[in-house]
């Protein structure tokens, strides 16, 4: 079950959703399309690289931290935990189709947690945008009724865990990459 004060506020931003045509479709938007966005400008900024080594590290940082996070981790939690979404507490149809498993972690953040981190190393800017981007995919799927506040809080969490992990993990070789090369990198559009 959601936190006490969980409950009023997805209800309230839920209702205002469902008021307008425009704020439902910006809400499918943000919470459909942008996270297909957000991966696959990444997979352009990394293939941008003029060196084979920045792109295979930052594909291998970003993919095994997804693979981590998603794929184990918020599988885990999501077999164990039982939480019933927004919609099915408030009886109502959801403004995004979602599987009627469990929502805690939410696994669109966690997935695109470790995305939005994988820019932020690659370019500041990029990485800044990227996580804006993730913010409001993450809001719109409480707007849509399909996630608490808490599952996306506890999304992140194990997206930026896993990321941390995996950065870890991954030899540091990059310092056998010019400097130049790395200037070049952080100007990646």
């Amino acid at each position: 079950m959601p936190f006490p004060f969980e409950e009023t506020i997805v209800r309230s931003i839920f209702d205002v959703v469902n008021r307008a045509a425009f704020l439902k479709s910006a809400t499918v938007f943000l919470g459909s399309f942008l996270p297909w966005i957000i991966g696959i400008f990444l997979i352009i900024s990394i293939l941008a690289s003029k060196s084979f080594k920045l792109e295979f590290y930052y594909f291998s940082l970003a993919s095994l931290s997804v693979i981590l996070s998603r794929g184990i981790i918020a599988e885990v939690i999501q077999n164990f935990a039982c939480v019933q979404r927004p919609f099915e507490v408030f009886n109502m149809s959801p403004v995004i189709d979602s599987a009627f498993k469990t929502g805690m972690p939410s696994g669109h953040m966690a997935l695109l947690t470790p995305l939005a981190l994988t820019f932020l190393i690659m370019n500041k800017r990029q990485g800044l945008i990227a996580s804006i981007a993730v913010f409001l995919a993450g809001f719109a799927r409480v707007a849509a009724g399909v996630h608490w506040i808490s599952d996306v809080l506890a999304g992140i969490a194990v997206g930026i865990i896993s990321f941390l992990i995996i950065k870890a993990i991954l030899p540091k070789k990059l310092s056998d990459v010019p400097a130049n090369e790395m200037d070049d990198k952080s100007q990646v559009v």
